[in-house]
């Protein structure tokens, strides 16, 4: 599903808006007063081609070529040559403000991140001057205001763009997202509900309504959602793993591993198929089957911190501290911050304590199951 597409009306506003939406900048897409007719003399031809050279679609159709490669810093220079052409060519503005917003999402460098940011709010506001109901516009500026960390300014955008289009599902989607990530349960619910009255098709609303469910222990409401969204697509493998984990956390274990076969059986290289499936060992006691799980989960994605921290519980239970101590420090070397630094580092130190002393390791964590979806 397209989170960004727009329904089409006979407004000339909404066709602008279906064009920025399909990203077409081409030359050759342009109205046809630029499109050039073998009939016409020399003279003429070479008049309008040097009309369309001095015009910001030369330099638009420069940009596209780079824009269509994601060659984002490449397509900027074209596409600021189009707006000082023409500073009200809503087309140049609104994929400037895409390419900003493109280069600070790959920036490592904060205060570069933070200059292109404003320069993609610029370009953004500047659209908005000129039609204030193109609603793609109002999801670039709702990710602008979550980048600068700025949750009141993210509703607004996406509460701006509902009043344009008061029916658009995926508006409402990222305004439910918005009051979830801020802990606002009641607001997250009330507007993943109303996005699924507008699309009964969304299936990622269903899951994160069932994750609120699951959270206050409305397990029955949790089940129903998520049994919803796989009815709505059965390939939904998330909706599937979430609810195979919430069977492992209330004991349906065998519930829980027909599931995690069934998504296995669908994407045999999910690492969170495994990642779930050493949750629903660990849970058990089960901790070689654990391991095993959480070591298939890491051959396929050897950066995910929490793994090896869940893997050095499972090593630790089976008294196998040595093997303990290198997911330990795999950990550490991934997440030296991270929220179970502490641990791993008391478990580190012990296993060293107790090599040097020749004593037995027996002081072995417990393990914290995660959401790593949520």
């Amino acid at each position: 599903m397209d989170l960004f597409a727009l329904e089409s009306k006979p407004k000339l506003s909404q066709r602008i808006s279906a064009l920025l939406t399909a990203g077409i900048i081409l030359l050759g897409a342009m109205p046809g007063a630029f499109a050039l007719s073998p009939q016409v003399p020399v003279a003429r031809r070479e008049k309008a081609s040097s009309a369309v050279e001095s015009s910001e679609y030369f330099p638009l159709s420069k940009a596209s070529a780079y824009l269509e490669k994601n060659e984002h810093a490449k397509a900027l220079k074209y596409l600021v040559e189009a707006v000082e052409i023409n500073p009200a060519n809503i087309l140049a503005l609104f994929h400037l403000g895409c390419s900003y917003l493109e280069l600070a999402k790959t920036s490592d460098i904060p205060e570069q991140q933070a200059v292109y940011l404003e320069q993609a709010q610029q370009a953004f506001d500047r659209v908005l001057d000129l039609n204030d109901e193109l609603t793609l516009v109002y999801f670039k500026l709702g990710k602008i205001a979550l980048m600068k960390n700025d949750i009141e300014a993210a509703k607004h955008y996406y509460q701006a763009g509902l009043q344009s289009d008061p029916g658009n599902a995926a508006l409402i989607f990222n305004l439910a997202r918005v009051y979830d990530q801020n802990n606002e349960k009641a607001q997250a619910i009330r507007y993943y509900r109303k996005t699924i009255e507008a699309d009964p098709r969304f299936t990622y609303a269903y899951n994160n309504l069932a994750l609120l469910y699951e959270e206050s222990k409305d397990y029955p409401s949790a089940e129903k959602a998520y049994r919803q969204a796989l009815k709505k697509d059965a390939n939904y493998n998330l909706a599937r793993l979430n609810l195979g984990n919430m069977y492992a956390t209330t004991g349906k274990f065998a519930s829980a591993q027909k599931l995690f076969n069934q998504a296995l059986a669908k994407e045999p290289g999910n690492e969170w198929v495994y990642y779930y499936q050493g949750n629903m060992y660990l849970r058990q006691g089960d901790y070689r089957n654990a391991v095993a799980a959480y070591q298939q989960a890491l051959s396929i994605n050897p950066q995910h911190a929490t793994t090896y921290y869940l893997l050095a519980v499972a090593l630790s239970k089976l008294n196998r501290m040595d093997e303990a101590m290198q997911a330990s420090l795999h950990y550490m070397q991934l997440a030296p911050d991270g929220e179970y630094a502490k641990e791993m580092k008391t478990l580190i130190m012990a296993v060293k304590l107790s090599q040097s002393s020749g004593l037995l390791f027996t002081n072995s964590p417990s393990p914290v199951l995660l959401h790593p979806n949520q």
